[in-house]
């Protein structure tokens, strides 16, 4: 295998030869079998013990299906395996991966005859490897690894190519750089791998489609010039230049192609940031097709000219006018473009969450399509109701208006039950969806909102002011969405973070798979830059204990729908250095957070509680409280539990952060402001540690308090009863007051001059002897409201010092 990648000619060449001779094979193959007449309903996995998603499967001639999917227990994941005879007979559930602990999500291809491969990602000693396996007549072949070993490679998709040709393609990283590469196997032997993007962009996503003239095509999204765009190329039998497929001024991204008697086509998804209400950001969603023409790619209109092909906004995108209605999370593919084959037709599928306020626990959703007839755009119908994760399975193509697909109901305890099904593009009921207004176009970042990074001095060293999010979700966690890239890039580009840290649920709902855990850690690693921007890896500790005394924490009843035990949130944002650190999930050390903390302490990391309930371990590792977040201003809820924390002896930092579910990471109305040394992992975590830190709604305050001199977080001592404390802050709009809070209770505020900036001292004497607790709330013009759901604005106007802990009279 050749080691570097960086060069086109070496694959011109080489792929050139190798498919020259190859068979000219229809892109939608043909399916010679009456789907009306194979069952129509079929549970593929009804009787497991495991958390099975992500599934792909594959229809034969001879009305069997394959299906393959991701199954997940206790720390493992495994890739299974299971055959459908048309007559819906279940066939054993086989084990296509053999060793190791961290699979990624299957594809699984047909190949001519009695072959069929199932290919896979995985991380191994060694890194992310591509894994292919082979059944011949049903029987598992050995495991053979398809990419490079100095590649860390993911994201793979498969594609029979010609009758004894099949193709892989992957997202590869190597010196820093995303690349889509690819192998073919020809007949029994690999080819070499290749490159098939540029080397001076990162790219992602591909997917493969062989046209009726046997030209072989590649598409992906990749990030250039701060947006994502859908490129695409032939690469066979001769490699054609490079195509920009989605508009360069949109983020396009997700693409999937087809190739159809009418032609060849990609669908993707396209993202525009926008703002509304009272400063709210957000981003909207829709889908698009493009067919590839004479003179290159030419978008689908519908019959008014309008290139819009579905606007996703019910169960996605709170609406905020006439008055907010947020939404909550989905268990399925809210996003995902899907292209099938009807005849002379092509439809343009997706996925919605049926009920805008619907529960995510009890998930329900649409699969709803829109056909392109005679290249326009013909309106939206609902194609099937009642199941979440809708899949269309392979080859995407209808046969007298029939279609096999794969969709799922969740359950509680971690559940999620397939069933093949076979659709029908005749029974359809209405498309009906809300308009959504008030959201309006906004590019980032906002220069305004973006300040200077201030320095302080403290103890004779000169410490700089970051901005981090260390409580943001993308789309491994089950509810969310955005892809780890995606965000990991706005929360650098578009949010001008300093610090991201993604922490994805350990078990809401259903489980944080070993693969998503792992692969949202390798996108940290991958996007920080020491000095630069730092994504550090972690999750969520999602825990919820009992209310009721004598129930168990460990009684799954605490956190299965109906929750039992009036149980309530313990959660906590466990951030790790670079290196990384293990996933404790709760439901697997019986809901015991002192294993959580041990864990945590080992790597040298740390623990901060969310929500406005939590109670609070004690541990050194445990070192702030998450005061507001996306969702509300839980001090200003219930200031009763912060400060009984205090009041208890708790030296805790007080800490803002976003908890977007709707991909808007530092930008979601929660900051934490960090003095450190430098911007290395290590320097933050200290810092953090240390206390050093302070929290905002969502504004880039400075703030600078001392108590005797010394910063906020700093426990001191005052043996005269004396303390001077100094407040110096910078707000982005005019400071409008600013309050001194003493053990709880408000004692003095100060009045803003009407400008940005405000500095002011105050002395207290003959403090009584104890421990003493002071932090500042400071006020900026343009008050945020707290509006339903994850909905803060993103500037808010609030910031909380960490307090300064003083002893008087102790030692």
């Amino acid at each position: 295998m050749i080691k570097k990648f960086s060069s086109l000619i070496p694959f011109v060449i080489l792929f050139g030869l190798l498919l020259c001779d190859m068979q000219s094979l229809p892109g939608a193959e043909s399916v010679p079998v009456d789907l009306s007449q194979i069952a129509d309903d079929v549970i593929i996995n009804e009787e497991s013990k495991t958390y099975d998603s992500h599934p792909s499967a594959v229809t034969m001639s001879d009305g069997s299906t394959w299906v393959a999917w991701n199954a997940f227990k206790n720390s493992r994941d495994q890739i299974l395996l299971r055959k459908i005879e048309a007559n819906g007979t279940l066939g054993p559930i086989q084990t296509v991966s053999k060793q190791g602990a961290v699979h990624g999500h299957p594809t699984v291809v047909s190949m001519h005859g009695d072959s069929l491969w199932v290919v896979w990602s995985a991380k191994q000693p060694t890194g992310w490897t591509i894994l292919a396996r082979e059944y011949r007549a049903g029987r598992g072949q050995k495991v053979v690894t398809v990419s490079d070993a100095e590649i860390d490679a993911i994201q793979p998709t498969a594609t029979r190519i010609a009758d004894d040709q099949l193709m892989v393609a992957w997202s590869g990283k190597q010196g820093g750089r995303f690349r889509i590469q690819g192998r073919v196997l020809k007949g029994k032997e690999w080819q070499k791998p290749f490159t098939i993007s540029t080397d001076t962009v990162d790219a992602f996503r591909p997917a493969i489609a062989v046209e009726e003239s046997a030209n072989v095509w590649v598409v992906w999204d990749q990030y250039r010039h701060k947006r994502y765009n859908v490129v695409g190329r032939k690469v066979a039998p001769e490699v054609g230049p490079m195509e920009t497929i989605s508009p360069a001024e949109m983020h396009g991204l997700q693409p999937t192609i087809l190739s159809t008697k009418q032609g060849l086509f990609v669908a993707w998804l396209q993202k525009q940031d926008v703002v509304g209400g009272p400063g709210v950001i957000s981003q909207w969603h829709t889908l698009h097709v493009a067919k590839r023409g004479p003179q290159g790619w030419k978008q689908i209109q519908d019959a008014e000219g309008n290139r819009v092909a579905a606007k996703l906004t019910q169960g996605l995108m709170a609406q905020i006018e006439p008055k907010p209605v947020a939404t909550s999370g989905y268990l399925g593919r809210r996003t995902a473009p899907m292209l099938l084959a009807d005849g002379e037709d092509l439809w343009l599928l997706w996925e919605r969450k049926s009920d805008h306020r619907g529960s995510t626990a009890n998930p329900r959703g649409d699969l709803v399509g829109r056909r392109i007839q005679q290249n326009i755009l013909q309106p939206a119908a609902v194609l099937y109701q009642g199941k979440v994760d809708y899949h269309l399975a392979h080859p995407e193509q209808a046969i007298d208006n029939k279609f096999a697909l794969l969709a799922s109901n969740v359950f509680g305890g971690g559940r999620r039950v397939y069933h093949r099904l076979v659709g029908d593009l005749k029974k359809q009921t209405k498309f009906e969806q809300e308009q959504w207004a008030g959201w309006q176009p906004i590019e980032l970042p906002i220069e305004r909102e973006v300040t200077t990074r201030r320095t302080i001095q403290a103890d004779g060293k000169t410490l700089k002011l970051f901005w981090a999010d260390m409580h943001c979700h993308n789309n491994l966690s089950s509810d969310a969405e955005g892809e780890p890239d995606e965000l990991n890039v706005y929360a650098r580009d578009r949010a001008a973070l300093d610090v991201v840290v993604f922490t994805n649920n350990d078990y809401y709902i259903v489980p944080l798979t070993q693969y998503e855990y792992e692969l949202g850690n390798f996108f940290a690693n991958a996007f920080t830059q020491e000095q630069k921007f730092l994504s550090l890896p972690g999750y969520e500790w999602t825990s919820r204990i009992p209310g009721v005394k004598t129930a168990k924490a460990a009684d799954p009843g605490n956190w299965t729908h109906p929750y039992k035990n009036r149980s309530y949130p313990n959660h906590r944002s466990v951030v790790y250095p670079s290196t990384g650190g293990p996933v404790v999930r709760f439901v697997e050390v019986e809901n015991d957070i002192s294993q959580l903390n041990t864990a945590v302490q080992k790597t040298g990391g740390i623990t901060l509680t969310q929500h406005p309930a939590f109670k609070p371990s004690g541990h050194p590792v445990e070192v702030g409280m998450e005061l507001t977040s996306g969702w509300s201003n839980y001090i200003a809820r219930v200031p009763k539990l912060f400060h009984g924390v205090l009041n208890r002896g708790g030296n805790l930092a007080f800490v803002a952060c976003g908890d977007s579910h709707r991909r808007a990471p530092g930008l979601s109305g929660a900051l934490t402001g960090i003095y450190a040394e430098e911007l290395t992992a290590e320097s933050i975590l200290d810092a953090l540690k240390k206390r050093c830190c302070f929290a905002t709604n969502g504004a880039q305050f400075f703030v600078d308090t001392r108590a005797n001199g010394a910063l906020m977080g700093e426990e001191i001592t005052a043996q005269d009863g004396t303390i001077n404390l100094a407040l110096q802050a910078i707000g982005t709009r005019p400071i409008v007051s600013a309050m001194l809070i003493h053990n709880g209770k408000e004692i003095k505020t100060f009045t803003g001059t009407g400008a940005k900036e405000f500095s002011t001292e105050y002395r207290l004497t003959d403090l009584p002897p104890g421990r003493h607790w002071f932090y500042w709330r400071i006020v900026q013009s343009k008050d945020a409201p707290v509006l339903p759901g994850n909905l803060m604005a993103a500037h808010g106007h609030l910031a909380w010092s960490t307090p300064h802990f003083v002893n008087v009279g102790l030692k």
